[in-house]
């Protein structure tokens, strides 16, 4: 961590500081955080830039894609000169340009590939802003086994959907969409289209979400599942409660 009591420190972190829910305390908390970013895409790509200036100390990020054309209606990180260049390296060059204190571990491999699971047992939060069901399931296993907290968000068209899943007993993700693998005609961004801008308010929603968890501060979405509707101005907040049949986490939390 940074020297908190340097003047680039009370500088650069100045306006969190005079935040009475951050203020000092929680700053330094930001700067000895230890978090994991799956998936450098839409969501992922505009979490990170928010995770970074707030300080955030290690971030981990994973994804195997390389930088395309189709990207660059959503994925404003990236630039046309980045086409064809690898997701992780353009934002480890990001984060290092804007603040140089946070420590990137990049992971280029995609969420099935075998070192997944330990690599998430190295984090104490993980942000799933993966675009698939299958990611996702395998993300929500992987934090079932190893009991990490999970950031869960998603887009299609104008909407987004936003929840804080398996912390003091809130659901997993399968608990909130059973037998989604069985849903061939689940929406997504290949089949209904995204807008670009429901892509960054999602992301930047789960960073707000982290800050909050890092800073042990307001109400984090633990059993809420947030859907945002773009098109008609719509923020709707539902119940989310753990579902004790779940295939997915009912064993294994049958305890509480």
């Amino acid at each position: 961590m940074p020297n908190a009591s340097s003047p680039e420190f009370l500088d650069r972190y100045r306006r969190h500081i005079l935040m009475k829910n951050i203020g000092g305390v929680g700053q330094k908390k930001l700067c000895n955080a230890n978090i994991l970013l799956i998936g450098m895409g839409g969501i992922g790509s505009a979490s990170i830039q928010y995770l970074a200036g707030a300080g955030v100390g290690n971030i981990g990020i994973v994804d195997q894609d390389t930088v395309a054309l189709s990207n660059l209606q959503r994925q404003t990180i990236y630039k046309y000169n980045d086409i064809g260049k690898k997701k992780v390296e353009v934002v480890s060059r990001f984060v290092r340009e804007l603040n140089n204190n946070v420590k990137i571990e990049k992971y280029d491999f995609f969420i099935d590939n075998p070192k997944s699971a330990e690599v998430i047992s190295k984090y104490d939060l993980i942000l799933d802003g993966t675009d698939n069901v299958k990611s996702r399931i395998e993300i929500n296993k992987a934090c079932i086994r190893y009991e990490k907290p999970l950031i869960f968000g998603g887009v299609s068209g104008w909407e987004g959907t936003i929840s804080f899943l398996l912390k003091d007993g809130a659901p997993c993700y399968e608990c909130i969409f059973p037998n989604i693998e069985d849903n061939s005609n689940e929406p997504n961004c290949n089949s209904e289209g995204v807008l670009g801008a429901i892509t960054a308010l999602v992301g930047s929603y789960m960073a707000a979400e982290t800050i909050k968890y890092i800073c042990s501060t307001g109400n984090i979405l633990t059993n809420k599942l947030l859907i945002i509707d773009i098109l008609n101005g719509c923020f709707e907040v539902f119940s989310a409660e753990r579902n004790v049949k779940c295939l997915a986490c009912s064993k294994k939390y049958e305890h509480l």
